[in-house]
């Protein structure tokens, strides 16, 4: 069943109301299983590097940033709530949007528009498009996609898609011969509603997987689901989804984030977003027990709309900005070379190759894992293998710290562990023999010490264990 609607008025009300209190005390560290080797110190302002400076190619796979559930003034409730100025997009809102993008580094972006007003649009408006901006068009000639062109040269494509019951990415049309007809395809959850997207062109996915029942994501994974998060950043902030789907305390970090959010605070404002990183516990156990069955790609949404926390913090910008909800985390894609660049972007997202990044905490240096099989062949994160495959070799780089992260204190402390079927299996990078069936993926998570410096006067109660990178599995021996 589609969740009901966020009361994100509500939510931002009450962080505004928060905003001069202060940290309560936090867990101690977990001993590290590695330690980091990052760089002297580097300011907060610098931002993430570029993906083809920070990423080497892996076997010839191209990283590359993605935002996945991102909504422009085509959606109802974005831009606090008047998204719409004489019936036109709000200028300045999708300016702030596009230059997010840029700042922020993303290369890619699949927007996901509310059906009001997304639906009731020509699908060539939902791309904005502007001056310097130009299609992308497949194989065929057929337009897929946008580029914008960033101030500074730097490129970023952009797809069209849809947020309701369904999450259809990259949509190559409406999904219906009328705006009533696509309407009702976005929003039914049922089988048939994903088939309609899909015959759309669309990458069908599920947001908000906090408030789904199981049997209805098998439902929709057997009609050709693609995916769906497994972390929802509105979910993070959210009171009533904290306390009713995810089982969180619904308002305790409204008490934390002072040293961020108020005018006397010492910390970095972008920092604020470490009071709700958490592990969302029914989205992971959704995915694994799905895993079992069929291929589910797993990913992060970072579903900003600009509406919730217009109050400026200390750094002048508002608590809920584009540019600052953009530099919170990502999805890194491995693009094919082989593919044709219109469509390697979604090619890569259904093949599962990627990553969830949190890189507010840093920018990894290493996004690496694959599977050997008896035969030598190598397999990329995503895919499934027979179970003649084993035994098998799960190859792991170690992550650490890229010099171009933001640093100001001591070296941070990385605990790799790998998971099989959600349980886990082994912990540290290198090479671990696999001699069953099974979904293996791998959680990489940080004690971010690197980050006291920018953690105000008083860091310790921040300088816990934060996830940082969340892989996308190899499955052996499971069905297809």
């Amino acid at each position: 069943m589609k969740p009901p609607a966020p009361p994100r008025l509500a939510t931002g009300l009450l962080a505004a109301a928060a905003l001069a209190c202060g940290p309560e005390p936090g867990p101690s560290a977990p001993a590290d299983s590695a330690a980091d080797t990052g760089p002297s110190e580097v300011a907060w302002s610098a931002g993430p590097a570029p993906a083809a400076e920070a990423w080497a190619p892996v076997r010839g796979l191209e990283p590359v940033r993605a935002v996945v559930h991102l909504h422009s003034p085509w959606s109802h409730d974005a831009c606090d709530g008047e998204p719409l100025v004489d019936g036109a997009p709000d200028a300045t809102c999708l300016a702030d949007l596009r230059a997010a993008l840029c700042t922020a580094r993303l290369d890619v972006a699949f927007l996901t528009d509310h059906p009001a007003h997304a639906a009731d649009q020509p699908w060539e408006d939902l791309f904005h498009l502007q001056e310097g901006d130009r299609w992308l068009e497949d194989e065929s000639g057929a337009r897929v996609g946008t580029e914008l062109q960033c101030p500074d040269g730097h490129t970023v494509r952009w797809y069209a898609g849809i947020e309701d019951a369904l999450m259809p990415l990259a949509l190559r049309e409406h999904a219906g011969a009328s705006a009533e007809e696509a309407h009702a395809h976005y929003d039914d959850a049922a089988p048939d509603g994903v088939v309609a997207c899909s015959e759309a062109g669309a990458s069908v996915f599920v947001a908000h997987t906090e408030g789904r029942e199981l049997a209805d994501l098998r439902a929709m994974q057997q009609a050709g689901l693609r995916g769906f998060e497994v972390f929802n950043l509105h979910a993070a902030f959210d009171p009533s989804i904290r306390s009713e789907d995810l089982g969180l305390d619904a308002v305790s970090w409204l008490a934390d984030i002072g040293p961020m959010t108020s005018g006397e605070g010492t910390a970095e404002p972008d920092l604020f977003v470490l009071a709700v990183l958490e592990e969302q516990a029914p989205s992971l156990a959704a995915w694994d027990a799905l895993l079992a069955e069929r291929p589910v790609v797993g990913v992060a949404g970072t579903d900003a709309h600009q509406n919730v926390l217009p109050t400026l913090l200390r750094d002048g910008e508002r608590g809920d900005s584009y540019r600052r909800m953009l530099r919170w985390f990502s999805n890194v894609l491995l693009l094919d070379p082989t593919d044709h660049p219109a469509t390697a972007p979604q090619a890569a997202l259904d093949a599962g190759r990627s990553w969830v990044v949190f890189e507010v905490l840093g920018t990894p240096d290493a996004l690496d894992v694959s599977l050997v099989d008896a035969t030598g062949q190598t397999w990329e994160i995503g895919s499934s293998l027979p179970a003649s495959a084993l035994p098998a070799t799960l190859h792991l780089a170690c992550p650490s710290l890229h010099a171009s992260s933001p640093r100001s204190g001591d070296y941070p402390q990385v605990i790799t562990t790998v998971l099989r079927d959600g349980e886990a299996w082994a912990e540290g990078c290198g090479e671990h023999v696999v001699s069953e069936v099974g979904s293996y993926r791998v959680v990489v998570d940080i004690l971010p010490h690197h980050l006291s410096g920018f953690l105000g006067e008083d860091p310790e109660p921040w300088l816990r264990r934060y996830p940082w990178l969340v892989s996308n599995p190899v499955r052996i021996g499971l069905p297809d």
